[in-house]
């Protein structure tokens, strides 16, 4: 983009000053190309230099958004962009017969049309991750707000019915025989106690994360493996908030593709084991997934998305997403880990990303 830009501006400065130059002194012309094409091309220089300062957020933005996930648009732009160097060597060799003020045209139009077709995909593809996102938040949220319901309705039944149990306990240990107490017990009393200590003890742990978003997302991914039948933990000790040079909606996503990733392998596994945590420690925070495995030790590379040997489909294209998001951070370090049928997936956000 740079070396373009400044071939641009020169294709359009040098040409309009030595024009101007030669009308007011036709018989010092050649003798102030000589002499003067040096200061002409400092002058090219910093207009290059100005037009990049201004136009730096539109590349940074379009880099991050459309290069990284829409390649097509991208090359169809840099192809368009790119193509004024044919242009000025089809005028110059006169391959394209046009007038001098319509080559001035082409040229001056070429910089802004490509700076306008960054900014509109950049903003169309911005604004459809974003809608997506938002409806994808917004699930979790409705997801969140349904098991917490669940949970107090099961609460209320459990208040409702405790009375009976103990009564039933209590007629079964004056009649019956220590079986007939401890069936009781194992079939009635157990399986309640045991499903709302699971689903507290996870409450209990993200009532810790002060962003709503990653909580309700978080939460909806262990009821998801619960339902599996996979055991979840999930470890959030202190309070803790997102880095807010984090971009929310970028982190949403993150989460979700290693959670999955977790639980996909987790199933295959004999144990069957997700754990997530989230906390901060020497001025960093981290984010750590980790599952079983069925091997006792996996290649970290085919755990990056850079393993030419990945298999395909989703968990292929999420570790893709993955590290076309993580590009995105250069504060963020991504450590993985493998050993005695265990992985975790440890996102580290440096304190200097603040």
């Amino acid at each position: 983009m740079s070396f373009t830009t400044l071939f641009i501006v020169m294709a359009v400065i040098g040409p309009i000053v030595m024009g101007i130059y030669g009308y007011f002194s036709p018989h010092t012309a050649v003798y102030f190309s000589n002499w003067g094409g040096n200061f002409i091309l400092i002058i090219e220089g910093y207009l290059t230099y100005l037009i990049l300062k201004w136009a730096r957020p539109i590349y940074q933005k379009y880099t991050q958004v459309v290069v990284r996930q829409q390649l097509v648009i991208a090359w169809i732009i840099n192809v368009f962009y790119v193509s004024f160097f044919l242009v000025r060597f089809s005028y110059h060799v006169q391959l394209l017969k046009v007038a001098m003020p319509i080559y001035f045209l082409i040229a001056i139009a070429c910089i802004p049309i490509t700076l306008g077709a960054m900014k509109i995909s950049t903003k169309y593809f911005a604004y459809r991750d974003l809608a997506t996102s938002q409806a994808i938040e917004l699930q979790n949220l409705q997801t969140y707000t349904s098991h917490i319901e669940t949970m107090y309705d099961d609460l209320r039944r459990f208040r409702h019915d405790y009375k009976n149990i103990l009564l039933s306990l209590e007629d079964v240990i004056k009649t019956g025989t220590i079986e007939q107490v401890q069936q009781l017990f194992n079939q009635i009393v157990l399986p309640t106690n045991d499903n709302l200590e699971l689903r507290t003890a996870v409450l209990g742990h993200l009532k810790n994360i002060e962003n709503l978003e990653i909580k309700s997302l978080v939460y909806s991914k262990v009821i998801t493996a619960i339902n599996q039948q996979i055991n979840v933990t999930v470890e959030v000790a202190d309070p803790i908030k997102l880095s807010p040079a984090m971009e929310l909606v970028d982190v949403l996503r993150m989460i979700s593709i290693l959670f999955d990733n977790a639980i996909n392998a987790a199933q295959q596994t004999t144990d069957k084991r997700v754990n997530f945590s989230f906390f901060a420690k020497a001025g960093a925070q981290y984010i750590v997934v980790g599952n079983s495995t069925q091997a006792e030790h996996i290649d970290p590379q085919k755990l990056t998305g850079n393993f030419k040997g990945l298999a395909g489909g989703r968990h292929g294209l999420g570790l893709r997403t993955l590290r076309i998001l993580l590009a995105k951070y250069p504060f963020i370090q991504h450590n993985t880990s493998s050993k005695n049928h265990w992985v975790e997936q440890i996102l580290i956000i440096h304190h200097n990303g603040k």
